[in-house]
């Protein structure tokens, strides 16, 4: 998975609660791509919920903490062009 990541051709987020089972893969992932010159963020994240579980059901439930780091790490790439209606419609 380190040489897909130092191959990737897009730049991509990794995050994780920090009560999930293993926060390896993400950090080894991201050390991969910076290591590689490639655009990426790393962003372990307070825990959600009480129990390694609850922590791994970070992608799912915690769309509401991690959604807008997302957001900005895609508009800071793209000026903002990927929200709804900001090219391509006319009225």
């Amino acid at each position: 998975m380190t040489e897909a990541a130092a191959q990737a051709r897009i730049p991509i987020v990794f995050g994780q609660a920090e009560n999930d089972y293993d926060l390896t893969p993400s950090r080894s992932l991201s050390a991969a791509m910076t290591a590689a010159g490639k655009p990426n963020v790393l962003k372990i994240f307070p825990a959600l919920g009480n129990t390694t579980a609850d922590g791994h059901s970070f992608g799912y439930f915690g769309g509401c903490i991690w959604g807008p780091i997302v957001r900005q790490f895609i508009d800071d790439r793209t000026g903002g062009a990927t929200r709804c209606g900001s090219r391509g419609r006319s009225g």
